[in-house]
């Protein structure tokens, strides 16, 4: 399989794993009607007869059964291939020079961007805009009394926190590049980062996350 045909199979995948969570929502619902049916069948002897008078005239029990076989027989085909998709992932891993990060926190992002300067010992960062004139620079470094270099601004990285934090305030995180030297931070949005590095580098560098 080329490169090419590989990545449109993962897009399918992608793609029909949020039908998987559409179905996974719904037969949550199925279970929650279960279970009150079943608590007041348990509760009232009446009801209970009442209700598997009823039943009797639908599909409900079969559906239900072959839904549990197919999820089954699903559960079953998943956990064999666990075992590929670790030795895969390793594989993955090795060759990755790029990884995208989710934080639930800017604070978070923020601590991750210093952590790395400190774990490359990276004594400045250049910072700049990816899309050029979407962030005052010059202003930036007027401000914040920093050297400006082209469309960058250098920043030690004990002034990181503190510039990155500025630029949050004046809704100028997003799309800003911090580049390490030997790595590469692009923030997506004030929580969604790009890291850009050599495969070992990006794993232990995300190792603690």
């Amino acid at each position: 399989m080329s490169l090419a045909r590989l990545e449109n199979e993962l897009i399918k995948v992608k793609g029909e794993l949020g039908k998987v969570k559409n179905v996974n929502t719904s037969f949550d619902k199925v279970m929650s009607e279960m279970k009150i049916l079943k608590d007041r069948a348990a509760a009232n002897p009446e009801t209970r007869q009442q209700i598997s008078n009823e039943i009797k005239n639908n599909e409900i029990i079969n559906l239900f059964s072959s839904i549990e076989e197919d999820l089954e027989q699903l559960r079953t085909q998943m956990s064999s291939q666990t075992l590929r998709k670790e030795e895969l992932l390793d594989f993955i891993e090795s060759i990755r020079t790029k990884k995208s990060i989710m934080f639930n926190e800017t604070t978070k992002a923020i601590d991750f961007a210093e952590k790395t300067a400190e774990e490359l010992e990276s004594t400045h960062i250049s910072i700049r805009p990816e899309f050029i004139g979407t962030v005052d620079m010059s202003g930036m470094a007027l401000q914040l009394k920093l050297e400006k270099t082209g469309p960058s601004v250098i920043v030690s990285k004990e002034r990181l926190g503190e510039t990155l934090t500025y630029l949050l305030a004046k809704k100028g995180l997003r799309n800003m590049i911090l580049d390490y030297g030997n790595a590469r931070i692009t923030f997506k949005s004030s929580v969604d980062v790009v890291l850009e590095a050599e495969s070992g580098t990006i794993r232990d560098l995300t190792k603690t996350i």
